[in-house]
């Protein structure tokens, strides 16, 4: 009976870590796969979720006095609980879907530096959230949610929303329990937004909304009208960046990494959610891309800050892990081990950056891994644009359709396989000269 009541203990205390390392993931796989191309109110859920997941954070960025990050974090979960609930009944009626996928896209943007931030603190009073120990259960109790998206999808319409649910309620229970905070709910209540992050999400909310839309309803015009978008909010951004780099807080290779960072996520997961789909079948994104990105995960909080310490200069050692996925990512059938290596260095990045930006004093302490995650979603968000832009032009450079950007995943000729790899061959390309300009610009930052 006392190895019951442990093991319970031990799996909810994982609850909070493993929901903030798979709401990018696990919904995404849900509201993709329930996408009906004879239907197109069926791309909404997917559309909402993945919108809000990228700029929800924007609207926490934008308060001035940022409300109590456990307050946040208590929100976070109290959201995501009734946003998969809500998911679950959409099995019975489909406007559950719209509104339980707005409520997990939310959910998944604030849960990562809420729950980063209160970590940080509890470890600073000597509570540890997280253990050796811990990340093993946590590997037990990322199996059903694993297994979950293995299932046919009427199955799987019920289990993964459930099972997601049972953590939600779970990690509430835990996080409720921790002894260095108190919720205080009235600090909602007294919180002016900024008008220029307000501005923001609602520029990348509309680019990201229509381009999702673009391509899931097969519509040029709205693909058009996306990319005309992001196209004036990238010349705003040069604008804005050239007007207040000189107030910066922090050094230009910590901003450029963080984004870059940002740009890394999304190329593993985006782009790689396309390239198992035209290579081996949606079916097989769970064996080949997400039990890869979860091993990642896990290795890279339990291994990557030893494989720092082995080296002086820890920019270096983050700069030629992520360099080295990337080479490994060039030759086809190291996919999955190379989706392993780039989790593993991506995650530790960002681990490492959220150290950074957590001791940063210039910073208001509220606001340091918040932005720390505006800055990397700007990359992510900037990067999908890229994407677009490298298949529209791969496309036209061989006299393929446009028209077959929309229907990459059911397409499977040899000319879409070259594309897909030419695709891939240039965005590391591209990040690799991003690397290296990161490697010059903080070449002396640890010198020490």
């Amino acid at each position: 009976m006392e190895a019951m009541k442990n093991f319970f203990r031990q799996f909810t205390q994982t609850t909070p870590f493993v929901l903030s390392n798979t709401m990018i993931v696990i919904p995404y796989l849900l509201f993709m796969h329930i996408i009906d191309a004879h239907s197109s109110v069926t791309v909404l859920p997917f559309v909402l979720f993945y919108t809000f997941r990228v700029t929800g954070i924007f609207l926490i960025r934008g308060l001035y006095r940022s409300i109590d990050q456990y307050t946040l974090l208590m929100v976070s979960l109290l959201i995501g609980g009734i946003g998969s609930f809500l998911t679950l009944t959409g099995a019975l009626h489909f406007t559950f879907y719209l509104i339980g996928s707005i409520f997990l896209g939310l959910s998944a943007a604030w849960l990562p530096p809420a729950n980063t931030s209160v970590n940080y603190f509890e470890k600073s009073k000597g509570f540890q959230t997280m253990s050796s120990r811990r990340y093993l259960a946590a590997l037990i109790v990322l199996m059903p949610l694993f297994l979950g998206t293995t299932l046919t999808l009427s199955v799987q319409a019920v289990i993964v929303p459930s099972i997601v649910t049972l953590y939600f309620i779970c990690a509430y229970h835990t996080v409720k329990h921790y002894p260095h905070y108190e919720m205080d709910f009235k600090e909602l209540t007294k919180q002016v937004f900024s008008i220029s992050e307000l501005i923001w999400f609602t520029l990348f909310f509309a680019a990201l909304f229509l381009l999702r839309s673009g391509r899931l309803l097969f519509n040029e015009v709205l693909l058009d009208y996306a990319i005309l978008l992001f196209a004036g909010i990238f010349m705003l951004a040069v604008v804005v960046v050239h007007q207040v780099k000189d107030r910066w807080k922090l050094p230009l290779w910590q901003n450029a990494l963080t984004f870059l960072n940002g740009m890394m996520g999304n190329f593993i997961f985006l782009f790689g959610a396309f390239y198992v789909a035209v290579y081996k079948g949606t079916a097989a994104q769970g064996m080949y891309l997400f039990l890869p990105y979860l091993l990642g995960v896990i290795s890279s909080l339990v291994l990557a800050g030893k494989v720092r310490s082995y080296f002086k200069n820890d920019l270096l050692v983050q700069l030629v892990g992520l360099g080295i996925g990337l080479f490994f990512l060039s030759i086809r059938w190291l996919f999955p081990f190379a989706i392993f290596i780039l989790t593993f260095f991506q995650k530790g990045t960002s681990a490492w950056l959220n150290r950074l930006y957590y001791e940063t004093e210039t910073i208001e302490p509220q606001q340091r891994l918040t932005a720390k995650y505006s800055t990397s979603n700007k990359g992510s968000i900037t990067h999908q644009f890229i994407l677009m832009f490298l298949m529209l032009i791969t496309l036209r450079s061989k006299n393929l359709p446009i028209k077959d950007i929309f229907f990459l995943r059911t397409l499977h000729t040899s000319e879409i396989l070259a594309t897909m790899d030419i695709v891939k061959f240039a965005s590391i390309i591209l990040i690799l000269i991003g690397l290296c300009l990161i490697g010059k610009v903080g070449k002396h930052a640890f010198d020490h």
